[in-house]
């Protein structure tokens, strides 16, 4: 079950294929994990149940899934580029697949929150206990619980993930430093009870402390090779679904696990519906060519102009594929144009601020979007820590010339001397052909050429961008275009290894900065702090927001982190949907509300089915050229979304 707790660290992009995977066999007995928990931290007390323990749980909410789901069939679904590495931790484990391997992994924490009522719920412990310190919590472990490879699920996997996460055998500073600030310790009590202790008193301590997946220790060896060894070992999972088997570059096959321990689980029924889910690598401008031969049960589709454009082929007006805006309420992730502050041109503040006056929101939703989105203003969009007093900067010429030159830069003395026809001219040749020699491009004191390049890896934003640059490029500004393959996109945003990049992240009701902004990733790579960022100031208001009790000053710190980023414009907030668009084939059902209420992604919960008697009607209808009904409301607003953000 994905997105139980808080968003995954996922990026919009992916990586690509190292070596061919192979299957993962039972190691020798683990060698223990070697990084010590943290050195602050006083050592937790003897793990047993107090004699007064009173247990929670919640077994009355509605069913997440639809009882009227069917079992079996395979889902065919996209994904943008094949996997670097199969494992969940360490080197390169972030990329687009990463979604996937952690849905059946580690997205399995103790508990939960509904999609829809934010209550929490069972997963892997059936009961949990909070105590006074709001940093202990006791659970029950579900005694049903096994591995994909027919394992009891036991404390032992618990502690040992724990220990992994310390471990420097990971070669991951993110999960070290996780371990570290999050855990004082994590105890067996017996093989079902288990105890957490959190660094400190938690005003959520189900969500920081509760979210931990049980590792398989007994096939698990963390030694010195981990890392190389483990690359290409597929998961032994907790969930309905393993890798059972690859195309290399091309295909990922998903296969679920027979007799499956949470087949009647109160909060799975009706979910995880398919017998195999096989992804297919395909890049996003292709996906709907696929669909059109069949080859793909299902897509997203991303584009105004595809969804108000391309949708009049025969299977579209027969009312074969099916259209549908399912309308959801999710936190938006940081997703735009992100500056590297390492870059020498943007390190002046006032450069930056530049930028943000030269984006054109309004003219690429009007021309290129159908009006169809709304603007992003927020690090913190759609929580309640997204500070209200902040004005989103629209367009503004002379804003941007007037940051411009308090940052330096003016035009080059030959340029100035020259006659405003010859210096229009001058413009528009580099406009047409979007020349980076062209002769009117401002320059510094230093005789610097405000020039940059663009990272990019969706080549169908590319007509966005090029109205970005446009307007750059009337500025003085040379914004060049470098589309690159996703996952060297994704791989160099990481590395820091670029001017500036464009970027999506996926969002949640608890935002985590510390991940994004904390000085601890200012000086490193690989981790999601793109712009190298980081304050002492913001440092401070990272650990009110984590660890203040009064959610007052909680939310004023947030607020406070909000205003930091929006004067440092290093980060050029996009836009957002709040609608998922899916085209479907007339066989892939859905419940009546669709997906649930905090839905960002069709896979966050796997809630369709595919109808086996509907897919023969279908494949019939093909062969004679019977059309159905069309559907006569493509919006499904189960949830009245879409009234309250007009």
């Amino acid at each position: 079950m994905k997105r139980l707790l808080a968003a995954l660290v996922l990026g919009g992009l992916m990586l690509a294929p190292a070596s061919a995977p192979i299957l993962a066999a039972p190691a020798p007995a683990p060698a223990p994990a070697t990084a010590p928990a943290s050195a602050s931290a006083t050592p937790a007390a003897p793990a047993t149940l107090p004699a007064d323990i009173v247990w929670e749980t919640d077994n009355d909410e509605p069913l997440i899934g639809s009882e009227k789901a069917m079992r079996g069939g395979t889902f065919n679904v996209a994904i943008g580029a094949y996997p670097l590495t199969f494992r969940l931790m360490g080197p390169n484990n972030n990329d687009f697949f990463a979604a996937w391997n952690r849905a059946f992994t580690m997205a399995f924490g103790l508990v939960g929150m509904h999609p829809v009522t934010d209550k929490f719920i069972p997963v892997m412990a059936t009961h949990w206990s909070i105590q006074k310190d709001q940093k202990t919590i006791y659970f029950k472990l579900d005694p049903d619980a096994k591995f994909s490879d027919g394992k009891p699920i036991t404390a032992d996997d618990y502690v040992f993930t724990w220990k992994m996460m310390q471990s420097k055998f990971i070669v991951d500073p993110f999960y070290n430093s996780y371990a570290e600030r999050y855990y004082q310790s994590v105890d067996k009590i017996d093989n079902y009870t288990l105890r957490i202790v959190g660094t400190r008193p938690s005003w959520r301590p189900l969500v920081d402390y509760g979210g931990i997946w049980p590792t398989p220790a007994h096939a698990t060896q963390l030694d010195e090779n981990w890392v190389t060894r483990t690359t290409n070992q597929f998961q032994i999972a907790v969930g309905p679904y393993t890798v059972s088997a690859v195309e290399r570059g091309q295909t990922i096959t998903f296969k679920r696990t027979p007799n499956w321990w949470g087949n009647k689980k109160r909060y799975f029924i009706g979910m995880y519906n398919f017998d195999e889910i096989k992804l297919r690598v395909i890049s996003p401008e292709r996906e709907l060519d696929y669909l059109r031969l069949g080859e793909l049960d299902m897509m997203v589709e991303g584009s105004a102009r595809n969804w108000n454009e391309s949708y009049t082929f025969p299977a579209v007006t027969n009312g074969w594929l099916r259209r549908v805006r399912v309308f959801t309420d999710v936190p938006d992730g940081v997703s735009g144009l992100h500056m590297n502050l390492e870059a020498p041109i943007f390190r002046n503040k006032d450069f930056r601020t530049a930028l943000q006056y030269l984006f054109n929101f309004q003219r690429i939703n009007r021309n290129l979007m159908y009006s169809e989105y709304f603007r992003k203003r927020s690090f913190f969009d759609g929580t309640e820590y997204a500070n209200p007093n902040l004005m989103t900067r629209e367009f503004n010429s002379e804003m941007a010339r007037m940051h411009l030159e308090r940052a330096g830069y003016s035009r080059p003395a030959n340029v100035s001397n020259r006659s405003t026809l010859a210096q229009l001219r001058n413009v528009a040749y580099g406009l047409l052909f979007t020349r980076t020699d062209t002769d009117d491009i401002l320059v510094n004191d230093k005789s610097e050429k405000a020039s940059f390049t663009l990272l990019y890896a969706a080549k169908g934003l590319e007509r966005h961008f090029t109205v970005i640059q446009q307007d750059m490029r009337r500025a003085g500004i040379d914004m060049r275009l470098q589309l690159l393959e996703p996952g060297t996109a994704f791989e160099r945003a990481l590395e820091r290894k670029f001017e500036m990049v464009n970027i999506g992240m996926s969002g949640g009701l608890f935002p985590e900065p510390r991940q994004y902004l904390h000085t601890e990733f200012k000086n490193a790579t690989n981790n999601n702090d793109f712009w190298g960022f980081g304050t002492p100031e913001v440092d401070a208001l990272v650990k009110t927001y984590e660890e203040d009790l009064d959610a007052d000053k909680r939310r004023e710190a947030m607020w406070r982190i909000d205003q930091i980023v929006y004067d440092e414009a290093f980060y050029i907030p996009f836009w957002y949907p709040p609608f998922i668009r899916l085209v479907h084939w007339d066989y892939v059902q859905f419940p009546e509300f669709y997906l649930p209420k905090r839905t960002q992604t069709p896979t966050d919960w796997f809630v369709y089915w595919i109808d086996p008697a509907k897919k023969a009607a279908l494949e019939e209808a093909k062969r004679t050229n019977k059309a159905y009904p069309l559907d006569t409301e493509m919006d499904k607003d189960f949830y009245g979304i879409r009234q309250r953000v007009q």
